[in-house]
């Protein structure tokens, strides 16, 4: 690997973790490469102290999606590892047992996680930034799922994720034409959560929710975010009960407590994580 294709920045507390993919000569195209450095960023990340993770490109591209060199084979892959993905046996297996589980490692961490999304925001990094709990974007960003224009289909999450974030009718719209929209078209449609117009007003928007997480209970926050992927579509009283097992759990905490006294005493909680 001759260049440093995800980069890591922290803030000066640790409390952020910001991941940039930087394939930016190749339009952040997700290959091989890209794709293991970002699955070691997540796991180093996930045991760090790390309260919010940021998942971005480029100032004017998220990224262009798969590497279609990836796709048809024709990466460099001296050690063997990629199989042949035109066999339908090995696409299944590649995808089902190593890129899909990356986009689940993302949606099931604890920490909360963001996609910063400006510019290209296409096919398998839409699906990257599906997998995230929350997604900023600038109104000029252009998103597409794109796969029905190379004859193929969303297959790491997207039609999934997709249709249990903007339901049934605007996810056909999506990826049945594969069309482009801007970043007012995906906040219409409930794609993201904001849009901005200067990339000052995006960062603005970003610091008012990562400061509203990091002031909120870690351990709350993590159970919370799995409460609420793990019960949608189930049965209600199951879900009810899932709440006040995790409650009874997180009442038992150093954080239940210093968050009570906290709000008696008007103060600011000073969170332990435990």
């Amino acid at each position: 690997m001759s260049e440093n294709v995800i980069l890591i920045e922290e803030n000066e507390d640790g409390t952020i973790t910001t991941i940039k993919m930087n394939r930016l000569a190749k339009k952040n195209a997700m290959n091989f490469d890209l794709m293991v450095e970002l699955q070691k960023a997540i796991d180093k990340i996930e045991r760090s102290k790390t309260r919010v993770v940021i998942i971005t490109g480029g100032e004017d591209i998220f990224s262009a999606g798969i590497d279609l060199k990836f796709l048809t084979g024709q990466e460099t892959d001296p050690e063997g590892i990629i199989p042949n993905l035109r066999i339908p046996a090995n696409f299944r297996y590649f995808a089902n047992t190593w890129i899909q589980p990356l986009f689940t490692k993302i949606e099931k961490m604890e920490k909360p996680t963001i996609a910063k999304i400006n510019g290209y925001c296409f096919g398998m990094a839409f699906e990257l930034a599906l997998a995230c709990d929350f997604r900023f974007a600038m109104d000029s960003a252009i998103f597409s799922m794109l796969e029905t224009k190379i004859g193929m289909n969303p297959d790491v999450g997207g039609s999934i994720r997709l249709t249990r974030l903007i339901g049934i009718p605007n996810t056909k719209d999506i990826v049945l034409t594969g069309r482009q929209f801007d970043g007012n078209e995906a906040y219409r449609l409930g794609v993201v959560n904001r849009v901005a117009k200067t990339p000052e007003e995006l960062d603005s928007i970003i610091k008012q929710y990562t400061d509203e997480l990091i002031d909120s209970a870690p351990l709350a926050v993590g159970l919370a975010k799995k409460l609420i992927d793990d019960c949608y579509g189930k049965d209600v009283a199951f879900g009810l009960e899932l709440e006040t097992l995790v409650s009874s759990q997180l009442l038992q905490t150093k954080d239940a407590t210093i968050g009570a006294l906290a709000k008696l005493q008007k103060t600011k909680p000073k969170w332990k994580g435990k």
